[in-house]
């Protein structure tokens, strides 16, 4: 199953979001190169941006949150899956009225934390 299913179906069974179709269109994702090739590394990386929902070992795979906007008042969900020295990043956010590009900044806040 790929990083964006993982998430929304996460999402869903957690009641943040109704219907995976349309929550996809505010998805996106983005592959990186780890620093290190270890599960707790991620870990370390993204405790401070927000709280771990969920950490499976076996698959190597963490569901956070991020706190992403103007105040950081707002949370983004994000799925990092690590594939050897490469990690999968997958992030939902849901835009407001006002756009604020929660996806890319939630993805470059990971990025520079992992990368």
């Amino acid at each position: 199953m790929d990083t964006v299913n993982l998430l929304l179906q996460y999402l869903k069974n957690k009641r943040v979001i109704n219907d995976i179709n349309k929550a996809m269109a505010e998805t996106a994702t983005a592959q990186v190169t780890l620093k290190k090739e270890d599960d707790l590394f991620i870990r370390d990386a993204i405790t401070g941006l927000g709280i771990i929902l969920k950490e499976d070992l076996e698959h190597h795979y963490y569901i956070t949150t991020v706190k992403t906007g103007t105040f950081n008042n707002v949370l983004s969900y994000a799925i990092i899956q690590r594939n050897g020295s490469k990690a999968s990043i997958a992030v939902y956010a849901h835009e407001g009225i006002v756009k604020q590009k929660l996806v890319q900044k939630t993805i470059g806040r990971l990025s520079e934390m992992l990368c």
